[in-house]
């Protein structure tokens, strides 16, 4: 004992010592160095500025696009706009694009059109300006603008142009027979049906208000051919990137990457400019909308001649009032493939004052801390060990999976602090990483007895497919919410139970679930636990369908597909993403079982293969033979129907 104590005795003194001379020499060097580094610390200043500058407004850039396009990706897929390329008027699809509206202020439109021809646009004039509202035309009193285009037995495309208030009411109507606007003509429509994706359009005039937009698209998913989209308004854009310019004297201009201008302190005066000039098209790829390439003086042109093009481009240059500006071209990418580049210019001069305080008051900060950090030193070095104690007991707890503990480890040391930070936040994100893979693989990832690189290996496994009878009828008819929660409820009763036995719950797959046994760890009965499982997942169906019914739900029948067999084991994907799972016709017959039950009528059925490893287990009754869906071998199908005593 006595020789640990004198060696903590030691480490402290080593401690105080070493960090009084660190800031006895950082006293001394800030106080000789203060004229010298002022230069340093004012450019310093601008740049964390322009970072801060930069950061604000591509965020809400990106936070803009990613709202709208979230809404038009949910759209895409909802059945009142994939069940019928038939439109009118009166549909439904009007209040659900002006719900989605109300929650989108900077989204200037939301349209659907068809591969008719069919186009439906609702537009919220409440949120435009006097300049574009009258462009539009229709009454001060309405708040929609809804455009219909129905084509005809003759293939004309004709648009009824309806300005409604508030409640829906309609209060000008107007018909023009020979509008010929045809969805189907539209870059948005065939660039979006070309890439079969979602997109995200380069900026552009609106074609009937004449405000920049960008166009977020997505193809509709369902029973008919066609595309959303949604406008995201960029007007307003331009003054809210001056207001976060880096300073009094500072710029910030954002264009994309075909050199068209999002945001520009002059964009009002640029926008007149390119309008008048060679720039007449009605929509991209040809915008009436200024270019960067426009701008040829001042700083932003000497700038822009500078720049070779690449991804990132800064320096320092003398503006014509005598102040030194930093300058930063940097480009960005966000969501959907959508870059450009952010161009920013900060004047040194309107940070010096600052810079001058905060030295002022770092020195002093300095020279008290340098009487204070004695004691508290002293204090720290008996603190270290408990701190790193307590981290290792951190990681022994994420090395077991165990849940995270509610406060991290804190210490007055930043490498401490940080570690305890670091393990904390390891911590939780390694116990929510195993939320959404199997625990048995998050633990051999980590001890390193499951490989991360692709590929696998031939091993005997047991695999199990669920899958809910009439679920496609139960989804249309339930509310989205309502299903989402019911479903879960469903999921987590079954996951529970194929847990219990052992079972690698791989992947769920709508609402059905994949689980598989003998891999990632050996197992001798693994027939048997799959078996099991699945009549406990039954039993435990059974149970919540009970309590569905009594709530007034729908019950979730589900059905089960068994067969053991040889298969691929191992991780499949890129490598930037991949997922361990099994691969092989074993996997493939027993989906194919899992369907049979609907044409027999059953609920469990297992593959000849299953039936000889656990007859003697299990009861089962002898269905048919069959050559299952995309296969070529017969095999003899059983149901199981319970354990045998």
């Amino acid at each position: 004992m006595g020789e640990r104590t004198n060696r903590t005795l030691t480490f402290r003194v080593a401690i105080t010592a070493a960090v009084l001379a660190i800031i006895t020499a950082l006293t001394a060097s800030l106080t000789f160095i203060q004229l010298e580094t002022f230069h340093a610390a004012a450019g310093a200043a601008a740049s964390a500025a322009m970072d801060a500058a930069s950061a604000n407004t591509l965020n809400r850039l990106e936070g803009d696009i990613s709202e709208i396009n979230a809404v038009v990706r949910v759209l895409s897929s909802n059945p009142s706009l994939t069940d019928s390329d038939d439109r009118s008027e009166t549909d439904g699809v009007i209040a659900l694009f002006k719900a989605a509206l109300h929650e989108l202020p900077q989204a200037d439109s939301l349209y659907v059109g068809y591969d008719n021809g069919c186009w439906l646009q609702v537009r919220r004039l409440d949120v435009l300006g006097s300049a574009e509202r009258e462009k539009l035309g229709g009454p001060s009193a309405a708040v929609y603008n809804v455009n219909l285009v129905r084509p005809t037995s003759n293939g004309s495309l004709p648009m009824r142009r309806l300005f409604q208030d508030e409640q829906g009411n309609t209060i000008e109507q107007t018909d023009l027979l020979n509008y010929g606007y045809d969805p189907r003509e539209r870059v948005w429509y065939r660039d979006t049906m070309r890439a079969d994706r979602g997109l995200v359009s380069s900026p552009y005039p609106s074609f009937s208000i004449g405000t920049p937009m960008i166009t977020l698209s997505a193809p509709l998913s369902g029973n008919v051919r066609g595309v959303i989209a949604a406008d995201l308004k960029l007007d307003k854009f331009s003054d809210l990137v001056h207001a976060q310019r880096p300073g009094e004297h500072g710029t910030a201009i954002i264009f994309d990457s075909f050199g068209v201008l999002i945001a520009h302190p002059d964009f009002a005066r640029l926008m007149e400019y390119a309008s008048a000039g060679k720039y007449a098209s009605a929509e991209p790829p040809d915008p009436q909308l200024p270019e960067i390439g426009q701008i040829r003086t001042g700083l932003v042109g000497a700038v822009m001649r500078g720049w070779d093009g690449g991804d990132r481009y800064e320096g320092s240059i003398r503006g014509k009032d005598g102040r030194d500006y930093l300058y930063r071209l940097q480009k960005f990418s966000q969501a959907d493939e959508f870059s450009g580049y952010s161009l920013l210019l900060a004047a040194q001069d309107d940070f010096a004052g600052d810079v001058r305080k905060l030295q002022l008051r770092g020195i002093i900060v300095a020279l008290a801390a340098a009487g204070c950090f004695v004691p508290a030193v002293w204090m720290f070095g008996s603190r270290m060990s408990t701190s790193l104690k307590g981290i290792t007991a951190q990681a022994g707890r994420l090395h077991r999976l165990a849940p995270p503990d509610d406060m991290p480890i804190t210490s007055h040391v930043a490498e401490i602090d940080e570690l305890g930070q670091t393990m904390a936040v390891a911590q939780r994100s390694i116990w929510s990483f195993a939320r959404f893979v199997p625990k048995d693989i998050v633990r051999g990832i980590i001890d390193n007895s499951i490989s991360t690189e692709l590929g696998g290996v031939r091993r005997e496994v047991t695999v199990l497919f669920t899958d809910v009878t009439n679920f496609t009828g139960i989804a249309e008819a339930a509310d989205p919410d309502s299903l989402m929660r019911q479903a879960s409820r469903h999921f987590t009763a079954l996951t529970r139970v194929f847990l219990a036995e052992g079972g690698t719950v791989d992947k769920f797959i709508g609402d059905s679930v994949m689980v598989f046994w003998n891999a990632p760890h050996l197992q001798f009965d693994h027939v048997e636990r799959a078996c099991r499982a699945a009549l406990s997942a039954k039993a435990a169906s059974d149970a919540l369908n009970t309590q569905f019914e009594a709530e007034g739900l729908p019950a979730f029948a589900v059905r089960f597909g068994i067969h053991s067999g040889e298969a691929v084991v191992g991780n499949v994907g890129s490598e930037e993403r991949m997922n361990y799972t099994v691969l092989g016709n074993s996997v493939n017959l027993a989906a194919r079982l899992e369907g049979l039950n609907k044409e027999y009528g059953t609920t469990i059925l297992v593959s000849d293969a299953v039936h000889e490893r656990v007859e003697h287990r299990f009861r089962f009754q002898p269905i048919a033979s069959v050559i299952a869906k995309g296969l070529t071998t017969e095999t003899r199908v059983y149901e199981l129907i319970e354990a045998v005593a």
